[in-house]
Order: C-alpha cells, then structure tokens, then sequence
C-alpha cells in the first residue's frame, strides 16, 4: 500500500465521518424548509379558492344544472348502494367482535392502541382480528410442513413458534406505532399552539381556529391533524366541545397535550382573552424541548465517541504514523536488500 493509497483511504473515512455528524443538522433543515413550504402554499390555495368560488357563482347556466342533477341523482344511488353495503359489513364485523374469539383476540387494551395509532372504527378492528389470526395460523402451517419430513416434534414446535411469534409481534408493532406517534405528537404541540395563537390574535374564535387548522394546516400536523379532524365532526354531531378535546387527551399520555386540552376547555365554557395564556404556554413548550434538546445532544455526544474512535482516529493514525511508517519500511526493505 502506497502513500496515495493511504491518503485516499483517509481522506474517505474522514468524509464518512463529516457526513454522519452532518446527518442531524440536514435532517432539521429538511424539517423546516417543508413546514415553511407547506405554509405557503396553504396561503396560496386558500386565495386561489377564494378567487374560484367568487368566479363560479358568476359562470352558472341551465344546462350545466340539469347535468348536475343527473349526476347527483346517480351518484346518490350508487352512495345508496355502498351505504346499504357498508352497514351489513359493518353488522357482520361487530357481531365476529362481539364472539368469545373476537373478544380473545382483539382485547380493550388492543383497541385502545389501535386508536393511538390512528385506526377507529369496527372495521379496523375486525381487520386487525383477522389479520392476528390468519398470518400466525398461515406461518404455523408452512413451518410445519417444512419441518414435518425431517422429525414430528421438531414441527410441532416450529409451528408453534411461529404462531406465537407472529401472534405477539403484531401488538409489540402496535405499541412501537403508538410511542412513535406520541414522540411525532410532542413534536407537533408547538406547532399547534403558534397557529392557534396567531388564529386568536386575528379575531377567530375557538371553533373557527379548530375548523381552519384542520382545513388548511392538517398536512402539516399528521397526528394532531386527523385527531382534531375527528374531534371537528363529533361536535358537528351533537357533542360538546369539551367532550371532543378530552377524548384526544385521553387518547394520548402526554401532560402538556392534556394542559392545552384543559384551558381550551375552560375558555370555550367561561370564555375570555386566550392569547396570552397560549403565548405563555408556548414559552414553556419551548424551554421544556431546549432542555429535551440539551439532554438528546449530551447522550448523542457520548454515541458519537464510537464512531469518531472508528472514523476519525483511524484518519489522525494514517496520516501522522503514515509517512514515519513508510520511511521504516523503505529503509529495511533497503536493508534487506543490501
């Protein structure tokens, strides 16, 4: 090996290097430059739809009413027909959930993380049922099958270790979906405080600012998005504001989500100014993700002493031992020669 191939050699483990500690600071700015994209073209969609609703009130005609008559009249058969559909599934789901297996297999701690990860209904829950019955019953046929032509018991137990291997893997995949959202969801509670300040601060009530944060920021909040969503239609529906926030705070085990839920809850029943306790709140938001932000910098800094002992001592090695160790090796080759 040769002293360009050294330093080669070097100056490629050192970009790896380079590139693993740079690997955060790219992801953060990827972070911020798509809700700053995103933001933006919330905006613009809400003025273009603006300007094409002024537009399409001045452009109506007859015939493009009797074509949306027509239209509407088939579409509503055919939204008859999925609706009729819809329900016996929906019968035939809950009486299987209802059944002892059912009641076996899809227990209320399984629903209850099915709704964490954004599953709701019956239909979600007799999926996850079956599926949790179906795979583990396939791979503890095809494990016994492979394992039957070599030793009986050994299929047997290949089997059914297979069953059970698959059988509660399915709830440990559960709850990793769950802790990642509810980690996804710390991170979007900031966010959600800043919009709905800004919302109050233009004049918006609390209804107004839930209905447009959904509508317009939705993309944005992946968890806190669909859930306000869910918790907008259940107070279209006859419920409370408060009930629809408490079942979101219920959902998740996180104390400053439950902290919002609370003064959102208190404002809508006594009312009052609330862009000043949200400022505050989202002060204290922040001060509590710089010191979770100081405390994952400290633990990484101590990760990243084993890639830097792999990655850049090697580097520091090579090129202050290198030329030294090459001169001891030209000088005995010489004096081997000699």
């Amino acid at each position: 090996m040769d002293a360009n191939t050294l330093i080669v050699l070097s100056l490629v483990i050192a970009a790896c290097g380079v590139l693993a500690l740079a690997l955060p600071l790219l992801k953060r700015w990827r972070l911020q430059r798509g809700a700053a994209r995103t933001l933006d073209s919330a905006l613009a969609r809400q003025r273009a739809e603006a300007h094409g609703a002024a537009a399409s009130a001045s452009a109506s005609a007859p015939g493009v009413q009797a074509d949306a008559g027509r239209k509407d009249g088939a579409a509503l058969s055919a939204k008859l027909g999925a609706r009729v559909g819809n329900r016996l599934l929906e019968r035939f789901n809950q009486r299987w959930l209802e059944s002892p297996l059912g009641r076996a297999v899809v227990t209320a701690e399984e629903q209850a993380l099915l709704e964490q990860c954004g599953f709701y209904g019956v239909r979600a829950r007799a999926v996850f049922g079956a599926l949790r019955l179906l795979l583990p019953t396939v791979a503890a046929v095809l494990a016994f099958l492979w394992r039957l032509p070599q030793d009986g018991l050994s299929a047997v137990v290949w089997a059914f270790a297979a069953f059970a291997a698959l059988y509660l893997g399915s709830k440990a995949a559960l709850r990793r979906r769950a802790a990642q959202r509810l980690l996804q969801l710390e991170e979007e509670l900031p966010v959600l405080v800043d919009i709905l300040r800004l919302l109050q601060g233009v004049g918006l009530s609390i209804d107004q600012s839930l209905q447009v944060i959904v509508s317009e920021f939705g993309s944005m909040l992946h968890v806190l998005g669909p859930e306000l969503n869910r918790a907008n239609q259940q107070f279209a529906s006859g419920r409370s504001r408060e009930q629809t926030l408490q079942r979101i705070g219920r959902l998740f085990d996180s104390e400053d989500l439950r902290n919002l839920i609370m003064l959102l809850s208190q404002v809508d029943r006594f009312g009052g100014a609330v862009q000043e306790p949200l400022r505050l709140f989202g002060l204290r938001l922040q001060e509590t993700r710089k010191a979770n932000l100081k405390d994952k910098i400290g633990r990484l800094t101590v990760k990243m002493t084993a890639v830097m002992v792999v990655t850049l001592l090697p580097v520091l090695l090579i090129l202050t031992a290198g030329p030294g160790f090459l001169g001891v090796i030209r000088m005995m080759s010489k004096v081997g020669g000699t």
